[in-house]
């Protein structure tokens, strides 16, 4: 067995026959090497094609990092502009981006609207009168470059019957010439005193009406066309500090001192002089055509204490009017002033005398006047069982108290107004010869520049003087209640 395998072995092997029958013989180590070459060129083959594949694999990595790269780049670009687009939209409806296209067109002019607007309700008891009211008084600023300021102020009321009043009480403009003068030139506030420049107007008044002497029958007119030159300095340490006001204008004008239009009654024959003691000054004089005289005045200030002084503020000043009523007859005013404000106190204080020269043998016709008040912040008052909610209301309360008077000769029976209006209760008492009211006010502040104020008038008129234009003593004068409610909205 084992010789034949070895003859086998050694012998070639036959792997079949041809046609003749012989037989054909291969050699197999020429077969393993084809068979080696063909798989060498397949894992050649399957090498090309593996570069290749890695190849284009590098080409697709590559492009598609290029096509991230440009999508993140889209997508930031878009981004951008959908912010830029909606910060434009933004901007461009609100009301900062609304001023700041209105400063960029007016350049360095500047427009503001302030003002404010009161509802009242007035009873009188001696008129027997309750009734509502408003006003609306709008201030408009126009600041035309960094020196120049334009004031105007229009007065809307609702009078007596229909329809509506409007008045012009404020219209100049303002001239800052350095850090110590300032010109007004127009139709301003009277600088006598400071009822008239900071408290006349119904949202800075701690009380509804005016003290008699700026009330309805006033001492000094509220208002004055001409010029003025204003400005202060510091004297001393912080806070220590003297203001100037120096002024010309058009001067007094009464109501009785000659035609309606307020001309020179002496070359008028169907004009007569008509001048009467206690007559009522006009609010402003227009147009000069009664005297050929200006009207000219001053005003100084001065705080004493500094503005860390444990005392407070302090406001002392001096005040003078004088001008020609008619040619050859004077006019002439004086006063003085405090203002006092320490933590929740606040009191205020003036005296004006007046001096008038009245034509032929009528006399003088002098007047005086006063008025002293007080209020006080409950702020800080904390009262015992009572909530905390509770005391937070009673922060914004502050009562007030004043007192006023007038004396004068004599007043003018058909010029007293019993008709109320914003400020005013209607009563015929304001026009005493020798008038005094004692004002009780309850203010609550919802807010620095909305307030709701309460005030209860006694009038309290004393007897003396006479009715000039019927020549009837006054005797004792039966005195007056009033009640007035109001709710102020400063803008």
């Amino acid at each position: 067995m084992v010789s034949v395998l070895a003859v086998t072995i050694a012998q070639p092997v036959a792997f079949g026959a041809d046609s003749s029958g012989s037989t054909i013989s291969r050699d197999p180590r020429s077969s393993r090497d084809r068979e080696i070459q063909d798989i060498k060129r397949e894992i050649r083959a399957l090498e090309h094609r593996v570069d290749e594949l890695e190849s284009q694999n590098s080409r697709l990595e590559k492009t598609n990092a290029e096509l991230k790269a440009d999508a993140a780049k889209s997508q930031a670009s878009a981004a951008r502009e959908i912010q830029a687009i909606e910060s434009k939209s933004a901007s461009e409806s609100s009301p900062a981006s609304f001023a700041s296209a209105m400063n960029h067109y007016l350049g360095s002019n500047r427009f503001t609207i302030v003002g404010g607007a009161a509802a009242s309700f007035i009873y009188d008891r001696k008129s027997a009168i309750n009734t509502y009211s408003l006003q609306f008084e709008p201030l408009l600023l126009w600041q035309l470059n960094d020196w120049m300021l334009f004031e105007g102020t229009v007065k809307a009321s609702l009078p007596a019957g229909t329809g509506a009043s409007y008045d012009l009480p404020v219209a100049s403009l303002q001239m800052f010439l350095n850090d110590y003068a300032e010109l007004y030139a127009g139709i301003f506030d009277q600088p006598f005193g400071n009822f008239y420049e900071d408290q006349s107007a119904f949202w800075t008044n701690r009380f509804v009406t005016a003290p008699l002497p700026y009330g309805i029958n006033p001492l000094v007119p509220p208002s004055e066309l001409g010029a003025q030159l204003r400005g202060g300095f510091q004297w001393g340490s912080s806070g220590q500090i003297a203001d100037y006001t120096v002024w010309s204008g058009n001067g007094p004008g009464f109501s009785q001192s000659g035609c309606s239009d307020n001309t020179p009654p002496s070359p008028l024959p169907s004009c007569p002089p008509t001048a009467l003691v206690g007559d009522s000054l006009v609010a402003v004089n227009n147009i000069r055509l009664n005297t050929h005289t200006p009207a000219f005045g001053a005003r100084f200030r001065v705080y004493p204490l500094p503005a860390d002084s444990t005392m407070g503020r302090l406001e002392l000043g001096a005040s003078t009017y004088d001008g020609k009523w008619s040619d050859g007859l004077w006019f002439k005013s004086w006063g003085v002033d405090f203002n006092y404000l320490r933590n929740n106190l606040q009191a205020r204080g003036e005296w004006i005398q007046n001096y008038r020269q009245m034509p032929g043998v009528i006399g003088s016709d002098n007047r005086q006047g006063w008025y002293v008040q007080a209020g006080y912040f409950l702020s800080g008052l904390r009262v015992p069982g009572l909530p905390s909610v509770a005391d937070n209301y009673l922060d914004k309360f502050e009562p007030l108290v004043r007192y006023s008077g007038v004396n004068q000769r004599a007043a003018v029976l058909s010029e007293m107004i019993t008709t109320p209006s914003i400020g005013f209760s209607g009563s015929p008492a304001a026009f005493a010869p020798h008038a005094r009211e004692v004002a009780l006010g309850l203010d609550y502040w919802f807010a620095p520049s909305i307030v709701w104020q309460n005030e209860f008038d006694l009038e309290l008129p004393r007897a003396g003087g006479f009715f000039s234009d019927t020549g009837t003593p006054v005797g004792a004068t039966s005195n007056d209640r009033a009640f007035l409610s109001q709710l102020a909205v400063g803008f």
